[in-house]
Formats: C-alpha cells, structure tokens, sequence
C-alpha cells in the first residue's frame, strides 16, 4: 500500500482566473474552503466501508443486488447527517441476466475454462454444444480476424474460433466469424496480466448472429498450447435472458442557491458484477461525498444550487443518468449549467486524464475543463486531456442534452505510454488499472496519492462553479 500524503490539501488557490472567464478573488473563498478541507484520507474511510459492504455481498455492489442497495444506503445516510434531503429517484430498465456460461476442453486435455458471456450474446441450445477449436491469425499489423482472408485455408465452418480482440472491433470479428460459418467466438483482451477477464456488452443485438464471450489471455494460451500438438475439442454453453429490472439514482443538492443556474457533479455507485469497484467507481463516489459534507455549512450562502448525483446502473451502459436526462423537462434542462463526472480517481498507474473541452454539441465545455486545467497547473500536478468518449460514462447523456461538461479519470484498462510514464511516473507498457472490472479492485490496489491530489481537486472545481458560472452560459 502506497505512503498516503496531503499533495494539495493545503493550497489555496487565490486571484482572478481570467483565461476561463470572470471569476473574481472574492468568489473563490468557497473553493478554496474545500479545497483545504477535504482529503484523500477522509474519502479512504468511505472506501473501507464500500469495501466491507461487498465483501459482505458475495464481492460485488452491481445495481440491483444487495451490495448496490447497502451502498445506496450508505450514501443516503452520510448526507442526509449532513443536512441534505437526499432524493431517490427509480429508473426501471432491462438486465440481461446469465442462466449458464461455462466453457470446457475436452480433448486432448480435459481443462475447465472459465468464460464470461457476452451481455445480449446470442445463446447456445441448453445444455451446450461440442466443436473443434480454430485458432485467428495475428497478422504483422497485430490484427486478427477482421477479414475473411484472415481464415484462409483454417476450418472455420462449425467451429468455435479463439480470437484476440483486434482494432477492428469485436463486433466486425464476430460477423466474420459467422460469415465463414463458425459456431462461436472465444474472445480475449491481450493485456499484460493474462489472468484478466473483462465482460464485454453487445450493443447492437442485430450484428451478433452467433454465441460469444470472453476467455483469459493465459487460458488462450493453454488452449493454443494443445491445439499446436493435435485438435482441440471445446464444450461450451452460454444462456441468459432480458429480465425487468430497477435501479435508482440518488441526488442530494444545497438549499440555497439559484435554480436557475444549477452545477451538477456526478459518479457511478455501482461496480460490474465481477468485483467490488472501489476505484471504479467509489472512489469518485466518497470524493463527491466528502466535498457535499463540507460543502453543508454553506448550503445558503452559494449563488449557483448544487446538484451532487451518484448514478445507478453505468455499468449496464449510463442506464441511470440516460433515464435522468430523458425525464428532465426542456426547462430543467436548460437550469443546469453544467455537469462534472468523475471516475477511476485513484488508477494505480494512472494518468491524470481530463474530458477534453472540444465539445461542439456541448457549448461552455471549454470553460468547464480550463477551470480544471487552471487548478492542476497552479498545484504543478500534470495533466492530460482526452476525447469526451475516451471514457465511455454518464456524461454522455449531458453532452447529447446540450449541457457543458467537464470531468476526469486516471486511466482504465489501456496502456500508459512512454511519454506518459515521464509526465506522471509509473510503468510504461503496462495497465493504467490493472484491477479493473476485477475482483482485486479494492482499497488496497488504489494509488493513495494521487486520491489525495484528486479530491480537493474535485472540490474545488465544484466550489468554484458553486459561486460562478456566467463564463459557461
């Protein structure tokens, strides 16, 4: 476990912040107020308790489980300590749920490997099926099946193709695969851990004619293994089905301030279903909690209400804040100023990655993100940004509404890059979290300092659009 320090929790960040608008010295004794008055090791006590509410849940908090419901608990209770009337707002939606997924070797070594079905995949007969293995080429260019040349001369026609995911997209892999008459697809993610598994969603039904899911990149190997010696024979059954389902988003918000002129801040309370989700995402969750709770004593004195959202069901893809932004009127829209989203605040190797103010659909994102860039470069904490997309989260459904965004994350399941490992340290070439959507993603895997750089960060952003936006809208 990384040496907790106060990086920031000290500074003050005072005077005119011209480059992003009109904010005057006077305005920013609330952010500043935050700034010194939140912590890393504050958020840490809420990140212990989040653990302890998974381990107690089979070690998970996905929505619409037990853990989610203590974590929303939880949440609701802090605030409302702290004097916020915190809302609960139902989102019904569909949940593809897993009856079977279990894949097994069956010659020339019997081996169990362990698959994870593909949210909407298409399903197997029950009680599965047996087929030859076939194995997808990488290419010189480190691709993989993307075409139908890829197969050339394999026998592809009733078989379950073993596949690394490629540039193209597992989706075009799949419709190749299909097209040449293969029965399944066995994708893996080539990441350096090659015990990592990651659940991946289908997200248009009607380009996935055949079952697919995912394998480790070291069962991959084994597989590879035998098969170089004779054919692989593989048994594999994948079945679920769409059930009804809810989740809830909760809100809590200041009493005083315009609402007219609403800031919002947001995070997702729910891990995957695979772990526990303490850097994805409560780590954001317990900075946003501890900027509301310092925030409270000063709950009539903001000029701008705020609205602090905690979100359920992101990981079903931003089923909770899409459910939100579609039930808003065109005038409650129009009341919000802007929307910051967080997420993976404390990535292990991390790269301080900021939402990219280039948001034409989104006008005032540029504000949004120089207020941001304005913090780190008065700290001397470096920075990047990143497309709006580079994270896919619930800032979507903000940016679709028209509403100026803003936001970061320290990085997920890509690669820090030499130039990265320079700027902010760490090891280049490997994961930015190598724990995440796994069960290791708990108190334990987070960089502890860069949580305690990223939380007054957070609060003061918020504290300073609590008392200014003129510059976004």
């Amino acid at each position: 476990m990384k040496t907790l320090i106060a990086a920031v929790a000290a500074v003050a960040i005072t005077g005119s912040l011209t480059a992003a608008g009109p904010a005057r010295a006077d305005d920013l004794w609330l952010a500043d107020h935050l700034a010194k008055t939140t912590s890393g090791k504050k958020a840490l006590e809420h990140l212990r308790v989040f653990e302890r509410i998974a381990d107690e849940n089979g070690g998970q908090r996905a929505t619409a489980t037990p853990g989610f419901e203590a974590s929303a608990r939880y949440v609701t209770k802090q605030l409302a300590d702290a004097g916020y009337r915190v809302k609960s707002q139902t989102v019904p939606y569909r949940q593809f749920m897993f009856d079977a997924e279990s894949g097994q070797e069956t010659a020339p070594n019997a081996r169990t490997i362990r698959t994870l079905m593909m949210d909407g995949s298409p399903v197997t007969p029950e009680g599965g099926f047996t087929a030859p293995l076939v194995f997808a080429p990488v290419k010189a260019d480190g691709t993989s099946g993307c075409t139908a040349a890829d197969y050339d001369g394999l026998p592809v026609q009733g078989a379950i193709v073993v596949t690394p995911r490629s540039s193209c997209g597992y989706t075009n892999q799949q419709k190749v695969i299909a097209g040449l008459g293969g029965r399944a697809m066995l994708l893996y993610l080539p990441v350096p851990d090659p015990k990592n598994i990651y659940r991946l969603h289908v997200f248009t039904p009607s380009d996935f004619t055949i079952p697919s899911a995912t394998i480790s990149p070291e069962q991959a190997g084994q597989l590879s293994a035998d098969a170089a010696q004779q054919p692989v024979t593989f048994h594999l059954e994948l079945r679920g089905h769409f059930a009804d389902k809810t989740t809830v988003n909760l809100f809590a918000e200041t009493r005083g301030g315009s609402a007219d002129h609403i800031v919002m801040a947001g995070a997702h309370l729910d891990s995957v279903p695979e772990g526990p989700g303490i850097n994805d995402n409560v780590s954001s969750v317990a900075a946003l909690m501890e900027t509301a709770k310092q925030l409270a004593p000063f709950q009539n004195r903001v000029r701008n209400k705020v609205r602090f959202a905690f979100w359920g069901a992101e990981e079903q893809v931003d089923v909770g804040s899409d459910y939100y932004i579609e039930h808003l009127s065109s005038a409650e829209k129009t009341a919000i100023d802007l929307y910051e989203n967080f997420e993976l605040i404390a990535s292990p190797n991390f790269a301080r990655f900021l939402i990219d103010g280039n948001v034409p659909e989104a006008p005032g994102s540029a504000t949004v993100t120089k207020v941001f860039e304005q913090y780190f470069t008065r700290t001397g904490l470096p920075f990047k940004t990143e497309p709006v997309t580079g994270v896919g989260s619930d800032q979507a459904p903000f940016v679709t509404a028209g509403i100026a965004v803003g936001g970061m994350d320290m990085g997920t399941i890509g690669l820090k890059t030499p130039e990265e490992a320079k700027i902010f340290g760490g090891q280049a070439g490997q994961q930015y979290d190598h724990c995440y959507h796994q069960a290791c993603d708990r108190v334990a895997n987070l960089n502890l300092q860069v949580l305690d750089e990223n939380v007054p960060a957070i609060a003061w952003t918020i504290g300073r659009f609590a008392m200014d936006t003129s510059d976004v809208k």
